[in-house]
């Protein structure tokens, strides 16, 4: 709200009692009013020394043009599979963790581009001290085996019935 950015920009006078720099995170930028983002605007356009501003959205077009001119454009994008899988082989390594090459694969697809994700993924399937398999990985995951998908798929093909509620039963 514009009061809400009117006490930010009267707390960015003070500088910082500790460090160098205070860095104001605004979640959400998008979601300012045009009052705030007015209210905003001067403190943006000369901010002290001392302050960084950082401004987050995911709807860059709702941010006006007076304020995407006066700031640095990052934009950030999901991890790829490849260097998900890279950094996962790289801590096992570091860790001493056994795991197969296709475990650490589901564990990065699983992930959809997060690190984080797929780093919390991996300790969880190494909780155990085992090697990590691929159907350690699906079980402690939820994944269903690409046996099982491959199986439902020929069942559902072939309109078996019979088969495809087997499978299905084995899943459940």
């Amino acid at each position: 709200s514009v009061d809400d950015i009117r006490s930010l920009v009267e707390q960015v006078r003070i500088p910082p009692q500790i460090g160098k720099y205070s860095v104001y995170i605004i979640d959400e930028v998008h979601m300012l009013s045009t009052g705030a983002f007015n209210a905003f605007l001067k403190t943006l356009e000369e901010p002290p020394s001392y302050v960084i501003f950082i401004l987050a959205t995911t709807e860059l077009h709702k941010i006006p043009a007076t304020v995407l001119s006066r700031c640095q454009r990052f934009d950030f994008h999901r991890v790829s599979m490849d260097a998900i899988g890279g950094r996962l082989e790289t801590v096992c390594k570091g860790e001493s963790i056994g795991a197969e090459r296709e475990a650490l694969e589901l564990i990065a697809r699983l992930s959809q581009g997060g690190m984080r994700d797929s780093l919390n993924m991996l300790e969880y399937c190494a909780g155990d001290g085992g090697v990590i398999t691929v159907e350690k990985a699906e079980r402690l995951l939820g994944a269903a085996s690409r046996t099982l998908l491959s199986a439902i798929a020929d069942a559902v093909a072939s309109r078996d019935t019979a088969a495809a509620l087997s499978v299905i039963e084995d899943i459940y």
